[in-house]
This record gives C-alpha cells, structure tokens and sequence, in this order.
C-alpha cells in the first residue's frame, strides 16, 4: 500500500499535471477543438453542475471561497519563509524553494485554465452568429461610421428613456433586475440554444465595497459558477453588468464575446430598463470612441464641439442618469489599488486580448455588424 500511494505521489500525479500541462500550451494552436470538446462539453456541464450545487444558496459563497484562499496562500507563503532560519539556510535550501513556487504556480495554471481560461481561445461568436465584421479602409470612415452609430445610440436612449416613464412609480431591486435578466436569456435562447440556462446563480455581492479597491462592478466566479454583482450600483448599470456576467457563465470568456452578448439578448428583450442599461454602456462606448478617433485629427475645436453636440442631443433625463453614474465612479475613484488595473490589464493580455482593456469597447465593430445584418439600426442618423 505504502508502495502503491509512493509511485502515485511520485510519478502518477505529476505525470497527469505535466500532461494538463501540455495540453493548455497547446490549446491556443487549435480554437476550434477548444470551442467543440471544452467549452461545449466539457465546461458546459462543469458549469451545470456548479450552478446547480451553488445557485440555490441565498449569498454569494465565492468571494468567501476567494478570501480562504487568499488565506491560505499568505498563510503557506509566510510559514515557508520563517521555516528558513537564517541566510546560510536559506541559500542552501533556494532551489527547493524556487521548485516548490514553481510547482505550485504549475499547478495553479492547469486548473485556471481547466475551470475557466481555455475559453479564451475559443473561436469568437461572429461566425455562429453570420456576421460580417469588416474595418473601416481609413479614418475618415471609421470616424464617419462612429458618427452615425453614436446618433442612433442617442435617439435610441432619448426613445427608450421616454417609454420608462411609467416606471418612475415603480421601486425596482437587484433582484427584480435580476430576474427580469434572466427572462431576456430564456427569451433569446427560444430562437438560440447557446443561450440556454438550465439552472441559474446570480448573486449579490456579501462585500461590494471590495470593488471599490479591486475596480470591479460585477465578476464572475470560476470556482463557483456564480455571477456576483455588486449591489450598490447605479439603478441603470445593474442589468447591462448583470447580462454580461451571465455571458462569462456560458463560456463567453472575452469582454468582446460578453459584452456583445448581454448586447444581443437586450436589444431583443422587450425590458425598458434592460434595454436603456444597454444603450447607456453602449453610449458610453461609441462616444469614447468617436472622440478618440477626433483626437487623432488633433482637432481640439471639433472634439470639444462633438462633445457638446452629443450632449444638446441627449434628453436632459438621459443627461442625468449619467451624471449620478459618474458621481459613483468619482466617489470612489481615489480607492481603487492601482496595481488591480494593470494586474486585470496584463490578465486580459496573456488570455489573448492584445488590446488589454480596451478589448470591452471593441463590441462596437460587431454591434454595428449584427444592426446592419439585423435591421435593428434605427438609421435616425440618416
């Protein structure tokens, strides 16, 4: 038995580690193997299993998973160091420690990639989705397309927040938001399986504050399968994040594909403030890259001319539904831990996201592909 339990620790498991090993550094050569036997299969039903253990739980048992390991690394690192008596010690047993550190981010780079981050380099959903997604020849075209998808985003949320009026009486939670998310999905996923949940976890965050310092709204939880959200959001922010969340739980890894995603199951979601929560990040998106594209003429007349262009266009409701979400932002802004930004910058980076954070505006270029396959653009601009 001894015997047996011996060339198990010694050669089985760490045979089986470098195998996983292997197969991740290879994944990235072939997408579509990725697409067909992980995310669809394998992480399917990993996922499955894992909303239908955790979601019925009322709390958000993630974070709390997240902080015991966080304990227990520092815990391990700490013990590791004080076991190292003195300089001679040290020196003699280095190798053993730089093996073992090694060992265990091995380790930890099989599993990540195993519960989660091979999604990454699934194929995106333009094909499933028929789209045709062409960059513009110049910069006068792209500039001139920005414009025209920015004005039909302002009508469009000009329109939408005028159909919400009737709900100005009406006290809404997290957790109507919530559940009127997951009807969008059940609706869409009549007319697209991929969209399908068999069981749902989306919870409230036990430590929203933590996003204050981290710089997040919403993350999602691959140990779990939980979608946790932050529940001292802004009203008009909450279904938009929340949709997005729920993509990264069916695979959608980038935050090109989860954004595009929440994207699509708003716009055909018949929910006023579902669809409002989309067009304002959507907005948001379109404005940041239409003036980025106006900086690069260095025209700072025509720059600030389109800002005050885009805001005489905008209702004043709308006008104020973002100034109370940039006063949340900017009541926080002086919290957030600066390495969390370039940490999460890198992360999105090394899983195949050159652009780093900048890859969630990049849902542009397949939204506006997706309204001219559709015939959802509204053409006000026109």
């Amino acid at each position: 038995m001894y015997r047996f339990r011996l060339v198990l620790n010694k050669f089985i498991f760490p045979s089986l580690w470098l195998l996983s090993l292997g197969l991740c550094l290879l994944a990235p050569f072939y997408p579509n193997w990725v697409a067909q036997i992980y995310t669809s299969v394998l992480f399917h039903h990993w996922t499955l299993m894992l909303r239908f253990l955790f979601g019925w739980i009322p709390f958000a048992i993630g974070e709390l998973v997240y902080l015991i390991v966080v304990i227990i690394l520092i815990t391990n690192i700490i013990r590791c160091f004080t076991s190292l008596k003195n300089i001679n010690y040290f020196s003699h047993k280095l190798r053993f420690v730089i093996f073992k550190f090694t060992w265990l981010f091995i380790k930890l780079y099989v599993v990540f990639h195993l519960i989660w981050g091979l999604n990454y380099l699934q194929p995106d959903p333009t094909n499933s989705f028929g789209l045709i997604v062409q960059a513009p020849e110049n910069a006068p075209i792209a500039l001139a397309q920005m414009n025209e998808l920015t004005n039909e985003l302002i009508q469009e949320l000009n329109h939408s927040k005028a159909e919400m009026e009737q709900f100005k009486s009406k006290k809404m939670d997290l957790e109507q938001i919530i559940d009127g998310v997951q009807m969008a999905y059940a609706k869409k996923a009549s007319s697209n399986a991929s969209l399908k949940f068999h069981f749902y976890s989306t919870k409230k965050a036990i430590f929203p504050g933590w996003g204050d310092y981290m710089g997040y709204l919403a993350f999602y939880q691959p140990i779990t399968g939980e979608a946790i959200i932050r529940s001292d959001l802004p009203l008009y922010t909450q279904a938009y994040t929340i949709a997005h969340e729920m993509a990264h739980q069916l695979g959608y890894a980038s935050e090109t594909e989860a954004n595009f995603i929440a994207y699509v199951v708003a716009e055909e979601a018949g929910d006023p403030i579902f669809r409002y929560s989309m067009l304002l990040q959507m907005f948001t998106y379109a404005q940041d890259a239409q003036l980025l594209l106006i900086a690069g003429t260095k025209d700072f007349d025509a720059w600030k001319a389109q800002i005050e262009k885009n805001k005489a266009a905008l209702a004043p409701a709308v006008l104020q539904d973002r100034a109370n979400i940039r006063a949340f932002f900017a009541a926080r802004a002086g919290k957030q831990i600066g390495a969390s930004t370039k940490l999460y910058d890198q992360f999105l980076i090394w899983n195949q996201q050159a652009a780093g954070l900048s890859s969630y505006a990049d849902v542009l270029k397949w939204v506006r592909a997706y309204r001219l396959k559709t015939g959802s653009s509204t053409s006000y601009s026109q």
